[in-house]
């Protein structure tokens, strides 16, 4: 599967309209494959973060299928669903890539004049560029804490063996 990555810094137009970098397009149309809409994102509101997320069909497949999962009739299929998907956008991309990020979103993540997209694998997050320098400090602290928990499944440690 083809990855989200890189840190790239961008202007929203006079219009709303804000440029995909190239390197996210491809990821989208080589995850969208010959899927419906390959010249589209799915985005929404980050649950965690004042971020707007985002991928490609094949992100927006995932968390319908993680949705599908829970019992129709519970207050977490409600409450999920609810948010997931009555706060997500399907944008289609103009013929020179960009899209017009809606206002709900844009107000979430406090984005006035520019936009900072930031690979995450799977999928991306459009931040604020100084919001996310500052979650971008403490991300690091916290990676340097957390490194152990990046093990190979596959190739001992170096110095170490596979037993």
């Amino acid at each position: 599967m083809t990855r989200f990555m890189s840190t790239i810094e961008g202007k929203i137009d006079a219009k709303g309209r804000v440029s995909v970098p190239a390197v996210f397009r491809s990821a989208i149309l080589a995850q969208n494959g010959s899927a419906a809409g390959p010249h589209s994102i799915f985005i929404y509101p980050s649950f965690t973060e004042m971020t707007i997320e985002g991928g490609g069909v094949s992100l927006s497949q995932h968390y319908n299928q993680m949705v599908d999962r829970l019992d129709p009739f519970t207050e977490e299929y409600e409450a999920l669903a609810s948010v997931l998907f009555g706060d997500s956008h399907t944008l289609t991309f103009d013929s020179d890539g960009r899209v017009s990020l809606p206002e709900a979103l844009l107000h979430h993540a406090q984005i006035d004049k520019a936009v900072c997209f930031v690979g995450m694998g799977s999928k991306f997050r459009i931040w604020n560029p100084e919001a996310y320098a500052d979650y971008r400090a403490k991300a690091r602290a916290r990676a340097l804490e957390d490194r152990s928990l990046l093990k190979s499944l596959s190739v001992p440690p170096p110095g170490g063996s596979s037993q």
